[in-house]
């Protein structure tokens, strides 16, 4: 005769990954969930081409090229943390500051990769959708955009810049886009607010947090 599982002896417990203590310590609820679910970021804000302080920052922005991989070669800008924020050498100002002004390698790993797919036909980024974004609660935000910018490169129909600080985007991301899609980086400098629509048939957008 089958046994009725919704039988319980009483000496039976639930089937669980981690003991009740351990799942107390965690923070973690049912299939990993916390008890207490964080509350959702605040809507995003979008930091537009024709702002002010896009077009008329003071912030001295200097310019390089990397090689990355095959024929990729990309412009990245370098600001000084210290400028921007007020606080040197420092990756990191918990509340203020999540280190978009550095090039973390994850990023040029992120290209690569991109570009080896690309490169072996199993994708393409003609007419996609891309958004390049911090994931709420590590804060990897788009900082110089090389990846977005790559995938606007690859002709995406839509690429979506989005970074904790909008002091990276108006000092960083948007100079790092203008480089990269002018034919002379040195455009990258022009007061013409609509210098990246002339570049590209792409809608490219900025926000911040």
């Amino acid at each position: 005769m089958a046994e009725n599982l919704n039988d319980k002896k009483p000496d039976q417990e639930p089937f669980r990954f981690f003991s009740l203590s351990h799942q107390d310590q965690l923070g973690l609820g049912f299939n990993g969930f916390s008890k207490n679910p964080p509350s959702p970021p605040p809507p995003c804000v979008e930091v537009l081409l024709s702002n002010p302080e896009v077009s008329s920052s003071s912030v001295k922005y200097t310019m390089e090229s990397i090689y990355l991989i095959g024929d990729l070669t990309l412009h990245k800008g370098r600001v000084s943390t210290k400028d921007v924020f007020g606080a040197s050498n420092s990756d990191l100002v918990p509340g203020k500051y999540e280190g978009g002004l550095k090039l973390w390698e994850g990023s040029l790993d992120l290209v690569k990769t991109l570009y080896n797919e690309i490169q072996e036909g199993k994708l393409s980024l003609k007419g996609k959708r891309v958004l390049e974004f911090p994931v709420y609660g590590c804060q990897l935000g788009c900082g110089h955009g090389l990846p977005g910018i790559f995938a606007c490169l690859e002709g995406a129909a839509v690429i979506h810049f989005q970074d904790f600080n909008a002091e990276v985007l108006q000092c960083l991301t948007i100079p790092n886009v203008k480089a990269n899609l002018a034919k002379d980086p040195l455009l990258q400098h022009s007061s013409h607010t609509n210098e990246i629509e002339k570049k590209t048939s792409s809608e490219i957008r900025f926000f911040c947090r």
